[in-house]
C-alpha cells in the first residue's frame, strides 16, 4: 500500500498526506516549495499546513522574516494515534450508556381494524417460529368471534410452528363456548368470573400486545420494551400461579 494511502487511513486527508510527505522529502522549506511539489493551490496549501500544525505533526520557524515549515518525526504519528485512542477511551462509557438506553427505548404502535390485527398476530407467529412461546390473559373469546376463520388458521399455524402458548381464559367460556377451548392449541387456565376481562393481553419476547375488541374498529396496541414485557410476564405468572392452586397443572 502506498504511503499516502496509509496516511489517509491514519486519518489525514489526501491533501494533508501530500503536504506531509512533501515536507518529509524536502525537510525545512518555504510554502512555495511545497506548493510546487504538491501542485496544490496556494490558499489550500496554507490551510493544510495550519491543520497539520494543529495536529502536532508540522511546525514552523521564522528565518530572515520568512516562515519555514518542518515535518515532525514520523514516530510522532504514533503519539497522535495514542492520544486519539485515549480520548476515545474517555468517551466510551458514555457511548455505551447511550447505546443501552437506545435499546431500551419504548416503541408503541397502534393498529386499527381486522386487517391491522391480522398483520400484528401473523408477525408475532413469524417472530416466534419455530419453538417460541407466548403468554395471554384476559381472553374472553372475542378474538375468535371477531376474527372468525383467522383465529382457526392461527391455531393451526401455532401447532405447525411448535409454538407454546399459555393462556388464561375467562372462566365463563367453559359453559358458554366449550368448542373454542377444544379448538385452542396450548395450555389453558381460567380467570374467576368476577375478574373477567374483554381485553387480551399478549406477552412474547420484548413485546406486549393489547387487543381491545370493543373499540370501533377493534385495536391492537403493540408495545416493544423489554422491561415492560418482563413486568407483564411477572403479572401473568402470578395469575397463573393462582389458577394452578384452583385447577392444578404447571407453567
Amino acid at each position: 500500500m502506498a504511503e499516502i494511502e496509509i496516511l489517509e487511513e491514519f486519518g489525514l486527508s489526501g491533501a494533508e498526506a501530500k503536504v506531509y510527505l512533501a515536507l518529509i522529502e524536502t525537510g525545512s522549506t518555504l510554502a512555495g516549495a511545497i506548493i510546487k511539489k504538491t501542485g496544490l493551490h496556494r490558499g489550500t496549501t496554507y490551510q493544510v499546513l495550519q491543520r497539520l500544525k494543529e495536529k502536532g505533526i508540522v511546525s514552523s520557524i521564522i528565518k530572515g522574516k520568512k516562515q519555514y515549515f518542518e515535518p515532525a518525526d514520523p514516530s510522532r504519528l504514533i503519539d497522535v494515534l495514542k492520544e486519539r485512542e485515549k480520548k476515545l477511551q474517555e468517551i466510551l462509557p458514555s457511548l455505551k450508556a447511550k447505546l443501552e438506553a437506545s435499546k431500551e427505548k419504548q416503541e408503541v404502535t397502534v393498529y386499527y381494524g381486522i386487517k391491522g390485527i391480522h398483520s400484528v398476530m401473523n408477525k408475532m407467529l413469524e417472530e416466534l417460529n419455530p419453538n417460541g412461546e407466548y403468554y395471554d390473559f384476559g381472553v374472553s373469546g372475542l378474538f375468535r368471534e371477531i376474527m372468525d376463520l383467522s383465529w382457526d388458521i392461527w391455531q393451526k399455524n401455532k401447532k405447525e410452528y411448535k409454538i407454546k402458548s399459555y393462556v388464561i381464559f375467562n372462566e365463563e367460556l367453559i359453559e358458554k363456548n366449550p368448542q373454542l377451548l377444544k379448538d385452542y392449541y396450548g395450555v389453558a387456565r381460567f380467570h374467576p368470573k368476577e375478574y373477567s376481562s374483554i381485553t387480551d393481553t399478549v406477552i412474547y419476547n420484548d413485546t406486549v400486545i393489547l387487543l381491545i375488541w370493543t373499540a370501533k374498529p377493534p385495536i391492537a396496541v403493540v408495545i416493544r420494551n423489554r422491561d415492560n414485557a418482563e413486568s407483564y410476564k411477572n403479572q401473568f405468572k402470578l395469575m397463573w400461579k393462582e389458577a394452578i392452586k384452583k385447577q392444578g397443572g404447571d407453567l
